[in-house]
């Protein structure tokens, strides 16, 4: 008949996106009636019709197979893992508080993949509370409106404090005991270096209550013993020998006195003046070029490329600047550089630069030792030394290679 829909149509899965489809997928998130749910597939039917066509099938058949096999393993598994979750929700939602039992049923079987109480050794919720308070789980109570539970479970950070403080006494005891084990060892070595007639003296022995005698006891010859303060006192009490050689000592004392101070001996004060001024007439008498005692020999040499490293010229941009010496001051300390690549010239004292080594083959010039001022030419570096090896140019040992270090050569400028 027109309009009436085809019968194989009426079987097809609804197509995706339309409302059929959406209610489908709606019903099939929320929770179905519990006797069309089949716990050993984990498979939720939403009618009879459908639950009697999933226990025809194939695989319900097959597991069903399995199942038949060890029936007590399956159903066990499925308590433990009920109980489990039953008591994780408790100690969350309900801890250490009483509520009734269905309260918390109710909570737990909201989740659509729990698992459910007709595949547990219990078949109600009332065997199930019964079990908790039997085994000690949790404290149960049965009243006219039903039964209640009460949770406690086992703080882990309580257990494992508690278990710490055990610990911790054990080792104090344990110390304890090796203290007194330590000092019984002591007096057993101390008593065996005795000899045999302290050892003796030391044996403590019975008081005879039948000896036959008065006991006397006589402090004629004790003499008293002075206590610490007396013993202080006498310390510190000159004998009368010292008295006399002391009041001797302060009468030729003042006699000489007149006579010793025309030739007293000069000060450390007095000393320390006259080395200063000793040192003053050294210098003003020693040439330009000849450094002072500790100070370090100048090394620059006109002509030369140096690295400057004062920070105090970083805001002028010539930190860690290369330059070319162009003449030397105050005795050789103080360089006047052109920076390379810039027109700024500044002067700068040697302990604020460094020596730049060419690449091989470039020319140098030797700073410091006998061959200082004579140039040559770099062949290589020892690494390894912190050497660089030069041959001369010049000079007595012209052709010469020997090592430098680096601190001892420059490279030459070709400005």
């Amino acid at each position: 008949a027109p309009g009436r829909p085809d019968a194989g149509a009426m079987g097809k899965k609804a197509e995706a996106g339309t409302p059929k489809d959406i209610a489908n997928r709606a019903k099939a998130k929320g929770l179905q009636k519990l006797k069309f749910y089949c716990q050993i597939c984990e498979k939720q039917c939403r009618d009879a019709n459908g639950f009697k066509c999933h226990c025809t099938s194939e695989a319900h058949l097959r597991q069903m197979e399995i199942f038949g096999m060890n029936q007590g393993k399956f159903i066990g598994n499925y308590s433990e893992q009920f109980k489990r979750d039953f008591l994780n929700l408790m100690a969350t939602s309900h801890r250490n508080s009483r509520v009734s039992a269905n309260i918390v049923y109710n909570e737990y079987i909201a989740h659509k993949t729990h698992i459910h109480m007709n595949s547990t050794r219990w078949t109600t919720l009332t065997e199930f509370i019964k079990y908790l308070g039997r085994e000690g789980i949790c404290e149960v109570d049965e009243t006219p409106k039903g039964w209640f539970i009460t949770y406690r479970p086992e703080d882990k950070e309580e257990k494992m404090r508690q278990a710490m403080k055990a610990k911790r006494k054990v080792a104090d005891e344990e110390e304890d005991e090796r203290n007194a084990r330590l000092i019984r060892e002591q007096i057993e070595r101390a008593n065996a270096a005795l000899p045999e007639h302290a050892k003796r003296h030391a044996e403590a022995t019975e008081l005879d209550e039948n000896a036959k005698g008065d006991l006397k006891l006589s402090l004629a010859g004790v003499k008293r013993i002075k206590t610490a303060d007396e013993l202080d006192r006498a310390k510190h009490l000159p004998t009368a020998l010292e008295a006399f050689n002391g009041a001797s000592q302060l009468a030729s004392d003042a006699g000489a006195g007149l006579k010793t101070q025309a030739a007293k001996k000069p000060s450390a004060l007095d000393e320390i003046f006259q080395k200063g001024v000793a040192a003053k007439e050294a210098a003003k008498a020693k040439p330009v070029d000849t450094p002072a005692s500790g100070e370090e020999t100048p090394w620059l040499q006109p002509g030369i490329v140096v690295k400057i490293v004062s920070k105090a010229l970083q805001s002028e941009g010539l930190y860690k600047r290369k330059g070319v010496v162009r003449r030397c001051l105050q005795g050789g300390y103080v360089a006047e550089i052109d920076a390379i690549d810039t027109d700024a010239r500044v002067q700068v004292d040697q302990s604020e630069l460094e020596t730049v080594l060419p690449s091989v083959g470039g020319a140098v010039v030797v700073l410091k030792g006998e061959h200082r001022g004579l140039t040559g030419k770099m062949d290589g570096l020892e690494t390894d030394k912190y050497k660089a090896v030069v041959t001369l140019r010049e000079g007595s040992g012209k052709g010469t290679t020997m090592p430098f270090d680096y601190e001892d050569i420059s490279k030459l400028s070709s400005r």
